[in-house]
C-alpha cells in the first residue's frame, strides 16, 4: 500500500513537470512565431500617443480658460454676489379677516461690503433698514393684489428700486476706481431681488 502511494506520488510529480514544461515551450514557440515589429511602428505609436496627450491637454486649458471669466462672476468676486436671505415673512392682508402673505425673498448685492453687513448675522443698520423696506413693500396689499402674478413682479421692482435708491452711495474704492478708468458709471448696489416663495394663507 505504501508503495503504491510512493509510485503515485512521484507519478504526479513527473506529469506536473512535464506539464509545465510543455506550457513554456509552446509560450516560447508563440513569440518566435510572432512577427517582429517594423522599425517605424513605435515612433508612429509614440507620435499618435504624443498628439492625443497634446489635443487633451490643450482642450483642458480652452475650457479652463473658458470657465475661469465665469468663477468670479460679473466683478462680484469668487464667491460671486452677497446674498441676503429674508425667510417667513408674513404680513396681514387687507380686505379679509385671517389672511396673511408669507414669502421668501432674496436679494443679491454687487457691493460685496454692503451685502456682507445686510446678510450679518448680529443686528447692523443696514439688516434693520432692508428688513423695514421690504416689509413696507410688501404689506398693505389685499388679497386679490397678493394673488395676482403682475402685483408679485412690481412688488420685487420696487423693493429693488428703493433699496437701490437707499444705497446708492455704498460704493467701494475698486467700484469707483474702475469706474474713472472705463469712464461707465458705478453699477447699482442692488445686483437683484428674487422672490422665491410666496403663499396666501386665508
Amino acid at each position: 500500500m505504501k508503495k503504491m502511494i510512493i509510485f503515485g506520488g512521484i507519478g504526479l510529480v513527473v506529469l506536473l513537470l512535464l506539464g509545465g514544461g510543455g506550457f513554456f515551450a509552446w509560450k516560447a514557440l508563440a513569440a518566435k512565431k510572432a512577427p517582429a515589429p517594423l522599425p517605424g511602428d513605435a515612433a508612429q505609436h509614440e507620435s499618435a500617443e504624443g498628439k492625443d496627450g497634446e489635443a487633451k491637454g490643450s482642450a483642458d486649458e480652452e475650457d479652463d480658460e473658458e470657465e475661469a471669466p465665469a468663477k468670479g462672476g460679473e466683478g462680484e468676486g469668487g464667491g460671486g454676489p452677497a446674498v441676503m436671505t429674508l425667510n417667513r415673512l408674513i404680513v396681514n392682508l387687507d380686505g379679509r379677516k385671517n389672511a396673511f402673505l408669507k414669502c421668501d425673498i432674496h436679494i443679491l448685492f454687487r457691493n460685496q461690503e454692503l451685502g456682507k453687513l445686510a446678510a450679518s448675522d448680529k443686528p447692523t443698520p443696514e439688516n434693520s433698514i432692508i428688513r423695514s423696506m421690504v416689509l413696507e413693500s410688501i404689506s398693505g396689499k389685499t388679497v386679490e393684489a397678493a394673488s395676482d402674478m403682475e402685483t408679485r413682479e412690481s412688488i420685487r421692482q420696487e423693493i429693488k428700486e428703493k433699496l437701490n435708491a437707499k444705497f446708492a452711495n455704498k460704493h467701494s474704492k475698486e467700484e469707483l476706481e474702475k469706474a474713472k478708468k472705463t469712464g461707465k458709471k458705478v453699477k447699482p448696489p442692488i445686483k437683484d431681488v428674487l422672490i422665491v416663495d410666496w403663499a396666501l394663507q386665508q
